[in-house]
């Protein structure tokens, strides 16, 4: 990724890989899309430029993978990152969310790799791009990866299934209906 190019795109597609997750953390696209900016300029955070792959072609950025040993990051200096690119107030209104969203964010199950986020360009789904960075990142990081799906995801559960991931568990949170399969792919 080259922060000076790919900023802007990077982030657009990032907060474009959970229709739900993005607008309940950071809020709609024109207030979300500054604060993942941020996110992705710093080091210390699951968002850094340092975890994310992309897919170029036609000169653009048409993919995003971010994937990372979750046992790496630390999350004192992760905390630092998200009080230094939100608000006292936005501070504050994490504190509920990171209470909800903890069967989520709660990896201590995951013994490899972990893909965050898959995001291909709407315009160019279909084509195997995704596919493609997860097999990179799988062939690049020879261990087990683990990954996340929401349960009413049958077309990706599918994909992420063929291509070797097998679930593990099931994640549920207190809101009805919401919740993720945990899933991995062994060496």
């Amino acid at each position: 990724m080259h922060l000076a190019t790919d900023l802007d795109a990077v982030a657009e597609l990032v907060y474009d890989t959970d229709a739900y997750l993005f607008p309940f953390l950071f809020g709609a696209r024109r207030r979300a899309l500054p604060i993942l900016r941020e996110l992705i300029k710093l080091n210390s955070n699951s968002f850094s430029h340092r975890y994310i792959q992309v897919y170029e072609g036609e000169g653009r950025v048409q993919a995003i993978l971010i994937g990372y040993d979750h046992r790496e990051i630390d999350k004192k200096a992760e905390e630092a990152d998200f009080k230094r690119v939100l608000s006292a107030f936005d501070q504050i209104l994490m504190v509920p969310k990171y209470w909800i969203l903890q069967p989520f964010m709660d990896k201590s199950d995951v013994t490899g790799f972990y893909i965050q986020n898959v995001c291909v360009a709407a315009e160019h789904r279909g084509k195997g791009i995704g596919s493609l960075l997860i097999r990179n990142f799988c062939e690049t990081h020879p261990s087990a990866v683990w990954l996340d799906v929401e349960l009413g995801n049958k077309a990706a559960l599918q994909l992420y299934e063929r291509l070797g991931f097998s679930i593990a568990s099931k994640k549920s949170i207190f809101l009805p209906g919401l919740g993720s399969y945990r899933l991995v792919r062994q060496p």
